[in-house]
């Protein structure tokens, strides 16, 4: 593994939630009274236990625009892990403060709030953010000063290879374990010319690449008949799907997600683009929960952590947790921030101390009983063996929108890098 030079950073942990808006309304956003994230969301009574000064931590996500779907559910499940770290009497004895801003996608602005956050509010980790751009360009803040930073939301392998450094972890299916996942589930599929569709910024690439290479092992007569790239928020459509069709694939691999997702799928569905090729893209609960009944039967969804097909001894309570301080479903970014923020929270009772460094020593190897089951954190890289999952598309009149059936699940272990192919990723 590589490691920075270390350095302890002593830092101070209630929950107050501080969110600068950009000022772009999203494009859709989750139900619940969480949506509009801005100003304080309360405060943890110090009558359970949790005394003295809080320790800081802060979440760094997108609270508009395309990707506020993912954002505002990252909020709504950190606040809600805090608020029960709190009850039971907070980290070390301690209240937990949970600061969240807004980086905007922006690699530049999630630096300037990483900065910040560690520098002159002292946070002892980083959860977020949403866009891999940025998560990049955190990371690096990061381990200039070595703080903990949990990623579980953005999802570029870089994390863990070549940007790893052993303040890092990943909560959620690298793009080579998500990649990796939908192709061996899809190589005998009988579909034979396939396209990609996926956004034009690196997760898209990356798990499109490990999508391709993957289904070409297993199925070398495969052919890529067509690969678009439309930039994270566009409007329009119609000129990618128009050249999808012409291609005349048999099927499309589309990682897109969120906004862009729900305007893809609505520009779509018009042009007869569901009735004439297979598909499979990121719906997930958002995703589906925005389309209503637009979401269109039949089509494969995959994601990283759906309510309605985890199958865990924690999931049931969390479920009814969420929906009563919500009033909805969790989606997979509230479940994944839920956990990063828990993890965090075992770590540090594990180490028995704040300091960076112990942390680290008690997170590799660790075994954690995350939302989605126990998962274990892997010492190489950081990264939890978390599964991949997916399933088809189908209206449930019981939940009020669309979820999935013919569940699969892919374990974490069977996708992700080989801890050679770690070791030789890393480098030096």
């Amino acid at each position: 593994m590589k490691h920075p030079t270390r350095s302890i950073a002593s830092v101070s942990l209630v929950v107050i939630l501080l969110l600068a808006a950009c000022g772009q309304a999203p494009a859709a956003s989750p139900s619940g009274p969480a949506a509009s994230p801005s100003g304080p969301a309360g405060s943890p009574s110090q009558s359970d236990g949790a005394s003295g000064d809080p320790v800081k931590v802060a979440l760094i996500t997108d609270s508009a625009g395309s990707t506020s779907l993912f954002g505002v559910a990252n909020i709504n499940g950190a606040r809600l892990a805090v608020e029960q770290l709190n009850a039971d009497g907070g980290v070390l004895g301690r209240p937990v403060e949970l600061l969240v801003r807004d980086s905007q996608s922006n690699p530049e602005v999630g630096v300037q709030l990483a900065r910040d956050a560690i520098l002159r509010d002292e946070v002892s980790a980083i959860f977020g953010p949403v866009s891999s751009a940025v998560a990049a360009a955190m990371t690096e803040v990061a381990a200039e000063n070595s703080t903990p930073i949990f990623f579980h939301t953005s999802n570029t392998q870089r994390l863990t290879t070549e940007l790893f450094h052993e303040y890092a972890f990943q909560v959620g299916p690298n793009t080579t374990m998500e990649g990796r996942g939908n192709a061996i589930s899809l190589a005998d599929s009988g579909h034979q010319r396939w396209a990609i569709i996926a956004p034009d910024y690196e997760f898209g690439h990356l798990q499109a690449e490990a999508f391709v290479a993957k289904l070409q092992e297993l199925n070398p007569d495969v052919e890529i008949v067509n690969e678009a790239f439309p930039p994270l928020g566009e409007k329009d459509f119609t000129p990618y799907i128009t050249t999808l069709l012409a291609a005349e694939p048999d099927a499309v691999y589309g990682s897109l997600f969120a906004g862009d997702l729900v305007a893809f799928t609505r520009q779509a569905a018009p042009l007869g683009f569901f009735d004439e090729v297979f598909f499979t893209s990121l719906y997930e609960t958002d995703a589906l929960r925005a389309l209503g009944a637009d979401a269109p039967e039949g089509v494969r969804g995959y994601s990283r952590a759906p309510f309605f097909a985890i199958e865990s001894d924690t999931i049931d309570a969390f479920i009814d947790d969420y929906r009563n301080a919500y009033g909805t479903y969790p989606s997979d970014w509230a479940i994944m921030a839920y956990d990063a923020v828990m993890l965090w929270a075992a770590g540090v009772e594990a180490a028995g101390d704040l300091d960076p460094d112990a942390l680290v020593a008690a997170l590799e190897g660790f075994e954690f009983d995350s939302l989605r089951g126990p998962v274990t954190i892997r010492a190489e890289d950081h990264q939890a063996s978390v599964s991949v999952y997916s399933g088809i598309v189908t209206q449930d009149p019981d939940i009020g929108f669309a979820t999935w059936t013919d569940v699969e699940s892919i374990p974490g272990e069977d996708v992700w890098l080989t801890e050679e192919e770690v070791v030789e990723q890393q480098g030096p």
